[in-house]
C-alpha cells in the first residue's frame, strides 16, 4: 500500500475503506473536482487540517481486495477439501444401500422360506392330528399325564 494515497501522522494506521480518522472523527467521502483528479472519489477528515485522513476510494477497493485473496484461497481450499469428504462419505453411504439392499433381498428370501417351513409344520401337525383321531374311534384321546 503506498501512503501516497493517506496523510495521516506517521503514515497509513489502516487498509481497505476507512471509517474514522485517527482523530476520532467519521470520514467523509467526497468527489475531487480538481482538473488532475475530476470525479475521483476520496475519504477525508471533515476538519480539513493537515496531517489528517485522505485516502483515494481505489486505493482502498485495491487494499481489500489484496487482504481478501488468502481468505478466499483458504476458503477455496476447505470447500475443496470438504467436497472430497463428501465424494468420500456419498461412495460409502452408497457401499451400506447396496449391502442393505443385499441384506433385505436375503431378509425376504429367508422369510419366505420359513413361511414355508411353518406351512410344512402346521399341514404336518394337522394330518397327525387328524390320523390320530379317526384311527381312534372308540378310543378317547387324552392330552396330559
Amino acid at each position: 500500500m503506498s501512503c501516497n494515497s493517506c496523510v495521516q501522522d506517521g503514515g497509513c494506521e489502516f487498509r481497505g475503506f476507512p471509517s474514522k480518522c485517527h482523530c476520532g472523527l467519521d470520514v467523509v467521502i467526497l468527489t475531487s473536482k480538481t482538473k488532475q483528479n475530476p470525479g475521483r472519489p476520496f475519504f477525508r477528515c471533515p476538519t480539513l487540517n493537515d496531517g489528517h485522513l485522505f485516502k483515494w476510494v481505489e486505493d482502498c477497493v485495491y487494499e481489500e481486495v489484496v487482504d481478501a485473496k488468502p481468505k478466499i484461497s483458504s476458503i477455496d481450499n476447505e470447500i475443496n477439501a470438504a467436497k472430497c469428504e463428501v465424494s468420500v462419505e456419498i461412495a460409502e453411504l452408497k457401499c451400506m444401500i447396496n449391502e442393505l439392499k443385499e441384506d433385505g433381498t436375503w431378509s425376504k428370501r429367508e422369510i419366505k422360506r420359513i413361511k414355508l417351513w411353518l406351512v410344512c409344520i402346521c399341514l404336518t401337525v394337522t394330518a397327525i392330528v387328524l390320523l390320530m383321531l379317526y384311527t381312534s374311534k372308540n378310543q378317547k384321546l387324552m392330552l396330559g399325564y
